[in-house]
């Protein structure tokens, strides 16, 4: 596998380099995302994780939205995220940030 910072040498179209984040969780919480990503069409925890930082970001930065972050949505599309799911989770976040400004 060729490493990003060689293949963005070539490509027209960059990808954004992904680091790995190490933090740590109960097992309570653990439970909680694993039940709410079934729910919600993740196979893993991580998309969900990743689309509640967008969200807390996407409410403390107005520039920043979700719908822009096309690397993120084709992650999830990859993992097997439904169109219908994304589409109303961008919906749900954009009404969430509505409803608190």
């Amino acid at each position: 596998m060729i490493p990003v910072r060689v293949r963005n040498k070539f490509y027209k179209t960059p990808q954004k380099i992904m680091r790995p984040v190490h933090f740590k969780l109960s097992e309570e919480m653990i439970a909680l995302l694993t039940e709410t990503a079934h729910e919600h069409g993740f196979n893993k925890i991580q998309g969900l994780m990743r689309l509640y930082i967008r969200e807390g970001l996407d409410r403390d930065n107005d520039k920043y939205r979700i719908e822009h972050d096309e690397v993120f949505l084709q992650q999830l599309r990859d993992k097997g995220v439904s169109e219908s799911i994304i589409e109303q989770a961008i919906i749900d976040a954009n009404n969430v940030c509505r409803n608190q400004n």
